[in-house]
């Protein structure tokens, strides 16, 4: 979905909106009072790239950008959604549900050799290459203070990850080829982590939302940490939809411990995101 489409579908749905929903009864942001939020959006991210992999546990490999030597794209959009639903007493307890992926692909002349699961691709070889992330977020928090206007709560959750790249051309050893490969490497598992958020509602309409998650374990295939933030503001232009506009962070830093990945990832998105907002 590119950022122009989900702006015009923002203008033609603010444009059709009948005006008695904006004269609806709500002192603030619904967002804050409504049970259901519903967030559908678009993400500029601006990439990095670092990862590493071997075909024996010695040690790693030297890290390899994939963006600067292998002409991965360092700026993509993609898409970024979000749920979450409010319950129990006073409906201070919530379960969030947020998704977005991203696949990076490019090609490059190595301008030097590069060493990948024991093969080396050497300089001056033609190669194409790819990143691939999916994040699931599962999260479960409780409201330490609420009210009309503030929302702050801290919880737990999981980020279900899904991690994969490859390199592809002419592997040659000692200046012989072996032919055209594709080396690929993948990951996949559950990290918990702990979470907090604050919202706030400054005026009828206004939201400003912020909220961090972070972990650092070893678990599973993973050993590192990750953070995953963002801060934003909304504006609701009809009873139950509005428009958001925000900044999303999100870094994992690991080692990668399997039988068919012996290496390591340091990958970062950050940048705006536009959205359409739902509350019920």
């Amino acid at each position: 979905m590119k950022i122009r489409h989900l702006v015009a579908t923002i203008t033609l749905l603010a444009s059709s909106m009948p005006l008695t929903l904006l004269a609806d009864d709500y002192e603030y942001h619904p967002a804050l009072s409504d049970n259901f939020s519903v967030y559908l959006g678009a993400m500029k991210s601006s990439n990095s790239f670092n990862l590493s992999a071997s075909g024996t546990d010695d040690e790693f490999d030297r890290d390899i950008d994939f963006d600067d030597n292998l002409g991965v794209s360092n700026s993509s959009t993609f898409f970024n959604g979000q749920l979450r639903w409010k319950f129990g007493s006073e409906r201070k307890w919530s379960v969030w549900g947020q998704y977005f992926s991203n696949n990076a692909t490019g090609n490059a002349t190595l301008e030097e050799d590069v060493e990948w699961e024991d093969d080396v691709f050497e300089a001056g070889t033609f190669v194409e290459a790819g990143v691939k992330l999916a994040v699931a977020r599962v999260f479960v928090g409780r409201s330490f203070v609420k009210n009309q206007q503030h929302d702050f709560g801290v919880g737990i959750g999981i980020h279900n990850l899904d991690l994969s790249a490859y390199i592809e051309g002419e592997v040659r050893i000692n200046g012989e080829t072996s032919g055209v490969q594709k080396l690929e490497v993948s990951a996949s598992s559950p990290l918990p982590n702990i979470g907090a958020w604050y919202n706030f509602s400054p005026a009828r309409n206004w939201l400003l939302h912020g909220r961090v998650d972070w972990i650092s374990a070893s678990i599973g295939d993973y050993s590192g940490g990750l953070w995953n933030a963002s801060a934003g503001v909304s504006y609701q232009f009809a009873r139950h939809v509005g428009v958001d506009l925000s900044y999303q962070y999100f870094n994992l830093n690991v080692d990668v411990d399997k039988n068919d990945w012996f290496g390591s990832a340091d990958m970062t998105y950050s940048g705006p995101v536009v959205a359409v907002t739902f509350a019920w």
